[in-house]
C-alpha cells in the first residue's frame, strides 16, 4: 500500500507529563520534541500518499518499521567492523515500543483512521549510514 522514509534521528514517544491546573484539574502534556517529530512523520506519510494517489483506509493493516541509527563517532575501528559485519547490534535506548508508538500515533487520521487497525506489527532497530525510519504499511 504505502512505503516511505523519515529522515533524521528517530524520536520515541515519551510518557505525557501530568500537571495540576489552578482549578485543580489534571492536564497531560507531550514533549515539544515528540510533537514536532510526529508532525514530520505525518507530512512524510501524506507526501507519499499524495504521490501514489492513496486515501485513508479503514481496513486491517500490517506495518513494518525499521529504525536506523548511525554508530557513535567514538566507536573504535574494531567496533565499526563489528557493526558492518552484523556482530554488533543496536541494543541501546530508546526502547522499540516507544519508537513505534510515535510512528503509529503520527499516522492516525492520515494513512489509517486509528492505529487499532494495525493487526501485524514488525519492528527492528539497527545501525546504518544515516539516521532514519523506514515505514511500510500493507493492507491485509
Amino acid at each position: 500500500m504505502i512505503e516511505f522514509k523519515v529522515e533524521g534521528r528517530p524520536v520515541p514517544q515519551p510518557r505525557p507529563r501530568v500537571y495540576r491546573t489552578a482549578t485543580g484539574k489534571s492536564k497531560a502534556v507531550n514533549s515539544r520534541q515528540s510533537i514536532n517529530y510526529k508532525r514530520i512523520v505525518k507530512y512524510a506519510a501524506l507526501s507519499e500518499m499524495n504521490k501514489e494517489q492513496l486515501t485513508m483506509t479503514d481496513r486491517p493493516l500490517a506495518m513494518r518499521l525499521t529504525f536506523v541509527f548511525t554508530p557513535p563517532k567514538s566507536y573504535t575501528k574494531k567496533k565499526l567492523e563489528a557493526v558492518k559485519s552484523g556482530e554488533l547490534r543496536y541494543t541501546k535506548k530508546p526502547d522499540l515500543d516507544n519508537l513505534a508508538k510515535a510512528i503509529l500515533d503520527a499516522c492516525n487520521n492520515t494513512v489509517y483512521k486509528d492505529d487499532s487497525q494495525i493487526i501485524t506489527l514488525s519492528i527492528n532497530k539497527e545501525y546504518g549510514h544515516t539516521d532514519h525510519v523506514a515505514v511500510k504499511i500493507t493492507q491485509l
